[in-house]
């Protein structure tokens, strides 16, 4: 009964509309101070870097935080990059652990390419690394001595990058938001059902479409 009174007093929230616009935030990382990334500091390619992977991987901030580099841990190919995330994830039980997440490449937009955003990650932070760079976790401090970080780091990231976008620090965004919007734009861009549920990991259609999709309309989201 107490279980059943709290969820009365304070029942789910569902959002049918996307919390911010991913077009606003896109048309940001193509420009200054993220681009051109061969120029750019290092805290503006690592919040790009982790942003783009979070809105193509449709993953938590837990999983990005645990991507490694080094043998067994990473698979590079002509469309993209494939990790396996150390640990267990939280969706991971008996039978069912260790799927791949993959980043893409977008050859036809370089400027919002994770991939090449990747790439130009790595580059930027190979100097400090150290001897055990070929296993060593992938996102890294921005400021000395550069020690792996946090899943909430990984988050203040992406919650930076959108506030950015908005001029707004003090903006109300969740970084989880990036698991919900960025599997509804792919639903709205013609992705398939079963290719978002494999990238999401979700081992149900209603997982998704319950507590995830977003209502995706470009009129509502240009006011």
């Amino acid at each position: 009964r107490l279980l059943k009174g709290v969820f009365n007093s304070r029942p789910p929230r569902v959002k049918l509309l996307p919390e911010w616009n991913l077009d606003k935030i896109l048309e940001m990382l193509k420009k200054k101070p993220f681009e051109p990334m061969k120029k750019a500091e290092l805290k503006f390619i690592t919040w790009k870097t982790v942003f783009l992977i979070a809105i193509t991987t449709f993953r938590r901030c837990s999983d990005i935080q645990a991507l490694r580099l080094g043998d067994g841990n990473i698979s590079v190919h002509s469309r993209g990059v494939y990790f396996i995330r150390e640990g267990l994830s939280k969706q991971d039980r008996p039978g069912h652990f260790g799927a791949k997440i993959f980043v893409p490449a977008f050859d036809a937009e370089k400027l919002l390419d994770p991939k090449r955003a990747l790439t130009y990650y790595l580059k930027s932070t190979d100097n400090f690394r150290g001897e055990n760079r070929q296993d060593s976790k992938l996102f890294l401090a921005i400021s000395n001595p550069h020690k792996p970080i946090s899943s909430q780091t990984i988050s203040s990231w992406i919650v930076s990058t959108i506030q950015m976008a908005y001029n707004d620090k003090k903006k109300s965004v969740k970084a989880h938001s990036t698991r919900a919007i960025g599997p509804s734009w792919a639903l709205y861009k013609g992705a398939s059902m079963k290719n978002i549920m494999e990238a999401a990991d979700w081992s149900r259609e209603s997982t998704f479409t319950k507590f995830y999709l977003r209502h995706i309309d470009p009129h509502v989201l240009s006011k």
